[in-house]
C-alpha cells in the first residue's frame, strides 16, 4: 500500500470517528431537549421576563418601513421616550400583533413584544 493510499485510509477513519461522536452529541442534545419541561408564557414571564425591555411597554412600535418612510420625509428623528424600533431589541427577538397566528415553539433567549393591532403600541414582553 503506498503512502498516499494509507494516509487517505487513516483520514477516512478519522472522519467516521468524528462523525460518530457528532450523532452522538446530536442524539444527546435531542434527548434532553425532548425532556425538556414546557412552560407557559405567563409563568416564563414571571421568571425571565425580559425585565430591562418592560420598559418598551406602553410605547410606539415604528417598524422598519415605517422608519424609511420618516427618513424619506425628512423626518430623521423619532421621541425615544415615547416609541422604540427593532434598534432597541435584542439581535433573537419577535414582534406580533395581538391576535396574529405565531409559532408555539418555546425558545427561552427569544423576546417576543406582543403590539397592539390598531395602534402598534406594546402590550407585552416577555421571553419564551
Amino acid at each position: 500500500m503506498s503512502e498516499t493510499n494509507k494516509l487517505s485510509a487513516a483520514a477516512a477513519e478519522q472522519a467516521v470517528g468524528v462523525q460518530a461522536s457528532v450523532q452522538d452529541a446530536n442524539a444527546q442534545l435531542f434527548a434532553s431537549l425532548m425532556n425538556a419541561p414546557n412552560k407557559d408564557p405567563s409563568a416564563l414571564s414571571a421568571e425571565s421576563d425580559g425585565a430591562d425591555y418592560q420598559k418598551l411597554v406602553g410605547k410606539k412600535f415604528i417598524s422598519p418601513a415605517e422608519c424609511d418612510k420618516l427618513v424619506a420625509e425628512g423626518k430623521d428623528t423619532i421621541d425615544p421616550k415615547n416609541t422604540f424600533t427593532v434598534n432597541d431589541l435584542p439581535k433573537n427577538h419577535r414582534y406580533y400583533q395581538e391576535g396574529d397566528m405565531i409559532t408555539l415553539d418555546m425558545d427561552e433567549t427569544r423576546l417576543n413584544v406582543v403590539l397592539d393591532k390598531v395602534s402598534s403600541v406594546c402590550q407585552k414582553v416577555y421571553r419564551g
